[in-house]
């Protein structure tokens, strides 16, 4: 087998949805997000849709938001539970949908068993609703995130013990009726306790209000649904000897014309995937990454062994990304969590990513908010037009580009 047949078989069986990982997400999917305020915000809805389309731009899944502010397992300010289903959540028919509530639920109280009855009672309703109208459907739970009484003292004195009451009721419903679960209210709390260890002024901005976890800590949530649905933590993984003229490894990427002269090495490099479209420039994001789990999530590995010099810069596509140490590249650095040609096509995507979810938001206001509006439907149809047509565009703006990475000694 060539070398070029090679790097070709090796792209493709280790792309990130390769056979034998169990994905909840299959080709042609539609996912709904049904909860409250927090889905509404569309933040960390958002970063799922990031994933996805950053992880492998070929599978084609599509998303709908539900949430809507202030919402219980029984409904809210926009009507009931069945009222909410039947406008918010069938006429999407999702294959896929998952359910975070809860936060409202305890009414912001000290903890009352008449109102956890009331919750369990109204999410086994509402789950045995969406089984009846989407018998088909895939359903993953989510536990709602903590009521923040660490980072910055409380405003409802004990209401995290209701939050997590809920959110055991949601880990043991999902075991008990075999639908993924994602404990969202464990990752939060895990990352405002490290935060707390680490700065605990930056530790208040995660969840300001107590109630809505910051836009950068939202990403955590995502990371966390992204692996309890399957997603491969790979954007690539390239492996190299600066003594010899191909790869050692090649993971979810193609290699081609690796050279070595005067100490350099140059390459050009096509990943499969995308990373995660971090804004690396936001302070309280990289506090994130310094006190979570999500850059495990977003791996681009570059390994270098056998070099010679102490120093080496990094050029990709001629742009200087970092100078790293002989002995970093040997034991290997993420990419991912640099400025590269790649973040900032990632970061491309989620531009439109952002642009559609303020569309989506348009069309609660004038679907959900103000139904009577005159002229809605032609403003819906022109909405629904205009997401299509960033969904074509965004898709395209994700497709793989090849680079030209040089390592020059210093």
């Amino acid at each position: 087998m060539s070398k070029r047949l090679l790097l070709f078989v090796l792209f493709f069986a280790f792309a990130p949805w390769a056979a034998g990982q169990q994905l909840v997400l299959h080709e042609g999917d539609r996912v709904a997000f049904y909860g409250d305020s927090i889905t509404a915000q569309r933040f960390y809805t958002r970063f799922v849709e990031d994933f996805v389309l950053t992880r492998d731009p070929r599978l084609h899944v599509t998303f709908c938001n539900s949430g809507v502010p202030g919402d219980t397992v029984n409904g809210g300010y926009t009507g009931d539970a069945p009222t909410r289903l039947n406008r918010d959540l069938f006429p999407q028919h999702p294959s896929v949908v998952t359910v975070m509530l809860g936060m409202n639920d305890g009414y912001y109280m000290p903890f009352d068993q008449k109102y956890l009855d009331i919750y369990e009672t109204g999410y086994r309703k509402l789950l045995a609703s969406i089984q009846t109208n989407l018998p088909e459907v895939r359903i993953t739970l989510i536990s709602p995130t903590p009521y923040d009484e660490l980072t910055h003292g409380t405003e409802f004195a004990h209401y995290n013990e209701v939050i997590g009451r809920h959110a055991a009721f949601v880990k043991e419903l999902a075991s008990s009726s075999h639908y993924t679960f994602s404990d969202f209210n464990q990752a939060v709390t895990n990352l405002a306790q490290a935060a707390m260890q680490k700065n605990p002024s930056l530790a208040a901005l995660l969840i300001p209000d107590r109630i809505h976890p910051a836009e950068a800590s939202q990403w955590v949530m995502a990371a966390a649904l992204a692996r309890d649905w399957g997603l491969s933590p790979v954007v690539s993984s390239a492996h190299l000897y600066a003594s010899q003229s191909a790869p050692v490894e090649a993971e979810n990427t193609q290699i081609s014309d690796l050279t070595a002269h005067d100490g350099s090495l140059q390459w050009k490099q096509l990943d499969a995937s995308l990373p995660l479209p971090l804004n690396l420039e936001d302070g309280l994001v990289r506090f994130v990454l310094e006190t979570s789990d999500v850059a495990t999530m977003d791996r681009q590995t570059l390994r270098v062994d056998r070099l010679s010099s102490p120093h080496y810069t990094l050029k990709i596509d001629g742009r200087t990304i970092a100078t790293f140490g002989r002995e970093q590249l040997a034991a290997g650095v993420n990419l991912a969590l640099y400025t590269t040609p790649m973040l900032s096509q990632a970061q491309q995507v989620d531009d439109m990513e952002k642009k559609r979810t303020r569309l989506d938001e348009a069309h609660f206001i004038l679907a959900i908010e103000q139904p009577t509006i005159a002229d809605a439907a032609l403003a819906t149809k022109a909405i629904e037009e205009k997401d299509a047509a960033l969904d074509e565009e965004q898709r395209k703006a994700a497709q793989p580009v090849v680079h030209t990475f040089e390592l020059d000694p210093q």
